[in-house]
């Protein structure tokens, strides 16, 4: 039986604080602080920790966390990503965030933003975190944070994390198991499984003719144009990702219609199209409805032209991919996840009753997890230097049990 004395609370902070000192020294680049505006600044504060008889923590799990550890070695690591001059958050603010919408296990960043933004329900959040009324962060700001940073840094932050917790002697790596998880991306999903690079940009070329005809051919017919009445330009999708048995099907890249005319104020479109005067005439415009337009190419010398649209059928997040998992609520149900799948390395602490996450790799919703066994491994052998005695793939490890 192992002793537990070791990991009560005052054996754990007095570990702390030289642990503390050595993460801090590991990981000492200055961040560009003396003239960066900050619309939030972390202090790390040790707080009164109480924990009930059954177990419950007095201002729940992020108060516990903040209250031990450190977490101002963040700077230090996402240091070169940030300028000298700028307004920014402070990345450990945001970072700790991040962490307390998963510890209060909120269902989304949409419900925890509206709760750090509340004056009262918020204010705990804030506090641990450094921010501060009237500079608070939306949804979007969480979007950018990641974007700056990436998945490597990321990763260097749960490695200094798992590092503080084998210094606190709470991972053995002896049993390792490894599964994957799947989340749903913020990002819209238009229903397009087969997209590609080249939907971003799609060529059509003669469009201007293309629009021409049709628009005169109404025109013939003056009296029984309806205003408003859609034109709508398809191409054939570029996308080679179709199966075989599948084919590629044509997609609305522009949507046209006719209004009557503003004197003051024609549509740029009635001269692009070559149709000022028959629009003029006729007292109407030609106004865009739909479309998404890339880049214009005009050949004056052969009168060609190409016009390249995104499809709207592309969704914002095109590394996510459509994958499947058991339903949270109904186990012998599946479903569907437009998404990411997080494969995780999780040492299982079988004397303590824990399980504690020592590697991560993202992968698209549809990625093959076994490949990333391979990945995860080099993560633990690069930052800790440590192989696990039993490996466990594709499991669901219960809390003590196997």
């Amino acid at each position: 039986m192992r002793n537990l004395a070791s990991f009560s609370i005052g054996s754990v902070i007095k570990k702390l604080n030289r642990i503390h000192i050595q993460i801090n020294s590991k990981h000492n680049r200055p961040f560009p602080k003396p003239r960066f505006f900050w619309l939030s600044e972390y202090a790390y504060k040790r707080r009164y920790i109480k924990i009930h008889p059954d177990g419950r923590i007095a201002g729940g799990l992020s108060r516990f966390v903040t209250s031990l550890v450190d977490f101002s070695f963040i700077r230090s690591i996402v240091a070169h990503k940030y300028m000298v001059f700028g307004f920014a958050y402070d990345p450990v603010s945001l970072f700790l965030l991040e962490l307390f919408r998963y510890l209060e296990k909120f269902p989304d960043m949409k419900a925890f933003v509206e709760v750090v933004r509340d004056r009262e329900k918020g204010k705990p959040y804030r506090l641990y975190a450094g921010i501060k009324y009237p500079h608070l962060p939306c949804e979007g700001t969480f979007t950018n944070l990641k974007d700056r940073l990436g998945e490597d840094l990321y990763n260097h932050i749960l490695h200094v994390l798992v590092e503080i917790a084998e210094r606190l002697g709470f991972l053995s790596y002896k049993i390792i198991a490894t599964d994957g998880t799947l989340f749903p991306t913020n990002a819209r999903y238009k229903g397009c499984t087969y997209f590609c690079d080249q939907c971003d940009s799609i060529q059509f070329q003669g469009i201007i003719e293309n629009v021409r005809q049709r628009v005169r051919r109404r025109l013939a017919k003056l009296e029984s144009i309806v205003p408003g009445k859609e034109m709508r330009i398809k191409a054939q999708c570029p996308s080679p990702n179709f199966p075989e048995n599948v084919s590629r099907p044509k997609v609305e890249i522009l949507s046209l219609f006719l209004e009557q005319a503003d004197p003051e104020n024609p549509s740029i479109l009635n001269q692009i199209f070559g149709l000022k005067e028959d629009l003029k005439k006729a007292g109407l415009d030609i106004v865009a409805n739909r479309g998404v337009l890339t880049k214009i190419v005009l050949e004056d010398n052969t009168r060609t032209d190409s016009f390249f649209f995104r499809c709207p059928k592309l969704p914002a997040d095109t590394e996510a991919r459509i994958g499947v998992r058991r339903n949270p609520k109904n186990p012998n149900k599946k479903e569907r996840i437009f998404g990411f799948n997080a494969v995780i390395d999780t040492s299982i602490e079988l004397s303590l009753g824990i399980e504690l996450p020592v590697a991560c790799t993202s992968i698209a919703g549809n990625g093959e997890e076994g490949r990333h066994y391979i990945t995860n491994r080099k993560q633990r052998l690069g930052y800790h230097n440590k192989l696990s005695k039993i490996d466990l793939a594709d499991v669901h490890p219960v809390r003590g049990q196997m």
